[in-house]
């Protein structure tokens, strides 16, 4: 009886060790910067989120961070792959990364592409070298794009402005997200001629570089009357240049970062939580091996009282309590809606 006793009481504490033992590992080489810095939080935020996912589906994360160096971001892929995690998720950064995979020898390592993905021929390409691709998650940054436009027109129709000029600060001229973004614009633009595209400025991703352009356009155009902006960063430094010159524009961005997107009169976003929700493909296809395929999410949507709570929760710690491992098996509920109710039912109990 008790010998029993004591290999029951082991074969629990066996199973629980299983148990408590991390599903897998993944490396994530983050294109951005661990802390603040001029190019905004976003990418920060992107870790803090898939951190807090990882926790909540007893995930092994390790995160580096290439602080927008393509150098640099060449060699940690290198090491990631040197040390064998189960998975990498890489960010194909001003098209960088797919030419540098290309160029040395695969591995055993399962790759996922998040939010800059590869072509269907840049992805053919690598699996011929023997790279083992799963999947690439992106959002639709033409529909960020269009949003965008389409709720900056609504604003900017409140000016009496007799003309109504557009200035586009662009991301830059290269990642898949900026010319998405760019399409989704010029697509509004195409079947609505209340404002006129008068530039398209490259302000590669800077918030100096938007400041400096906005300045000299504004100076040029009295009759700019809206910006629209790749991003947050631009967005505000484009914010900045205007209130300089106390010029009444209206200019929105790209993004939800803290501290600019309440500015702005519009930004949009969500697409910050696709980290998470890559990691939640995973833990389904770590356990049944189904491809994931090239997912294009709309996640996008204006900043709103509708997910203030989601936006706060994303800059705060309450992040960490939300259920990440429901999405396993329901990843059409990773949606805005759905996740800003989590929250706001969380908050009430």
């Amino acid at each position: 009886m008790f010998k029993k006793l004591v290999l029951f009481i082991l074969l629990l504490i066996t199973s629980k060790i299983a148990l408590a033992a991390p599903r897998f590992s993944v490396t994530f080489v983050n294109p951005g910067f661990a802390n603040e810095n001029p190019t905004g939080d976003f990418w920060r935020n992107v870790s803090r989120i898939m951190q807090a996912s990882a926790n909540n589906l007893n995930i092994e994360l390790k995160i580096s961070y290439a602080e927008r160096n393509h150098i640099l971001m060449k060699q940690l892929i290198s090491q990631a792959l040197s040390n064998q995690p189960d998975y990498l998720i890489v960010v194909d950064e001003k098209s960088s990364v797919i030419p540098y995979l290309l160029s040395i020898p695969a591995s055993n390592v399962k790759i996922i592409f998040l939010l800059n993905g590869p072509s269907k021929e840049a992805e053919l390409a690598l699996a011929n070298a023997g790279h083992q691709i799963i999947g690439t998650i992106e959002p639709n940054n033409f529909q960020a794009g269009f949003k965008l436009m389409h709720q900056l027109a609504r604003k900017s129709m409140r000016s009496t402005a007799p003309s109504k000029h557009l200035l586009a600060l662009l991301g830059d001229v290269a990642t898949t997200a900026a010319l998405d973004r760019q399409k989704g614009m010029l697509a509004y633009l195409e079947h609505n001629k209340e404002i006129e595209l008068i530039a398209e400025e490259n302000s590669q991703w800077s918030q100096q570089e938007a400041y400096r352009i906005t300045a000299a356009w504004l100076r040029r155009d009295p009759s700019i009357t809206t910006i629209w902006a790749a991003n947050d960063p631009i967005a505000i430094g484009a914010l900045k240049a205007a209130n300089e010159l106390q010029r009444k524009v209206v200019v929105g961005g790209i993004n939800w970062d803290k501290n600019i997107a309440p500015q702005l009169d519009v930004s949009i976003g969500g697409h910050v939580l696709l980290g998470a929700y890559t990691l939640t493909r995973l833990a389904h296809y770590h356990q049944f091996q189904n491809y994931i395929g090239h997912l294009k999410v709309s996640i996008f949507e204006q900043l709103d009282t509708s997910n203030l709570l989601l936006f706060n929760a994303i800059h705060g710690n309450f992040i960490g309590q939300l259920e990440f491992s429901r999405y396993i098996n329901e990843p059409e509920q990773f949606t805005i809606r759905e996740i800003s109710n989590s929250i706001k039912q969380k908050k009430q109990q």
